[in-house]
């Protein structure tokens, strides 16, 4: 199976005081799998109508106010990335800086493409001067439309990737994700815990097909298990015999892990929408960064 290494990061960056931790966290990132940085601010136009049609609305005078203090936006959000991107470049790290007046979710798209990264991050937070990076339609939109890897930073920022927790469900996404797992985890000595919410229950009538399934699971996860140990990881698993989102939640309280490593595919409208939904429903509850795993070529 093809490695999910990083190589370029674009790091949503919105000025607020959550920026720190989004930069530190992409940093510990970047630091393993030895990545760019693209730190980025997407400014909206104050009334999004102006820029198609500003003339209908506005005076001169108006509207000469309004792309002044889009300027100065423009002007504050550049000093500070410079900023960022001295210390970062000081450190070693290879950073460019970016700031783009738009819609931010088709201006960051725009930009995964443009700048062929393989790792979006972005940081959520209850309030700000810019809402557009909170959980809500804007960040479920992203962690849904983005073509690649998704990092969101919440709760506390990555001072230290030790303790890995991976959401695992057999399919080809989770070993992506658990893939990801097993590469940071080689770099910084860490462990990872795999854990499996075991839906097949609601055929536990028909007792001795389940009894198979659940059987070659676990001797599946030991495997697994069993080849990490090989490498030098510790790790070990847990099945949960309850929904996804309900096991994976009550696993993080537990754990406490640095990053909690989800697997993503890309598939039916329907099913990309649940996804999306689980996947946010663990966001929006989970006290720890969340990394979900896109495949690439999908």
């Amino acid at each position: 199976m093809q490695k999910m290494s990083f190589s370029k990061l674009l790091v949503g960056v919105d000025l607020t005081e959550i920026s720190d931790a989004v930069i530190n966290s992409a940093k510990q990132i970047a630091g393993i799998f030895g990545a760019k940085l693209y730190l980025t601010t997407i400014i909206e136009p104050p009334m999004p109508v102006l820029s198609v049609e500003p003339d209908t609305f506005l005076e001169a005078e108006e509207l000469s106010i309004l792309l002044e203090l889009e300027k100065e936006l423009q002007k504050e959000a550049k000093e500070k990335l410079e900023k960022y991107a001295s210390d970062l470049s000081n450190e070693g790290y290879s950073v460019e800086t970016i700031v783009e007046v738009g819609n931010i979710i088709d201006t960051i798209l725009d930009l995964i493409e443009e700048k062929e990264t393989d790792l979006l991050v972005i940081g959520s937070h209850k309030k700000g001067l810019i809402d557009k990076f909170l959980l809500g339609s804007v960040s479920e939109k992203l962690i849904n439309k983005s073509p690649v890897s998704t990092l969101i930073v919440k709760g506390k920022q990555i001072d230290k990737l030790e303790k890995l927790l991976v959401g695992y469900d057999f399919l080809p996404n989770s070993k992506e994700a658990l893939l990801t797992a097993e590469e940071i985890a080689v770099s910084t000595n860490g462990e990872i815990f795999i854990v499996h919410a075991d839906t097949d229950i609601k055929f536990a009538h028909i007792k001795s097909v389940y009894k198979t399934i659940e059987e070659k699971k676990k001797q599946i996860l030991q495997e697994i298990v069993s080849d990490l140990n090989s490498k030098g990881i510790s790790a070990f698993f847990e099945i949960l015999k309850e929904p996804a989102v309900e096991a994976i939640l009550e696993e993080i309280e537990k754990y406490n892990p640095d990053l909690v490593v989800l697997g993503k595919r890309k598939s039916s409208s329907l099913k990309r929408l649940f996804l999306g939904t689980t996947a946010q429903k663990i966001v929006e509850n989970a006290p720890s960064p969340v990394l979900i795993v896109r495949r690439k070529n999908e």
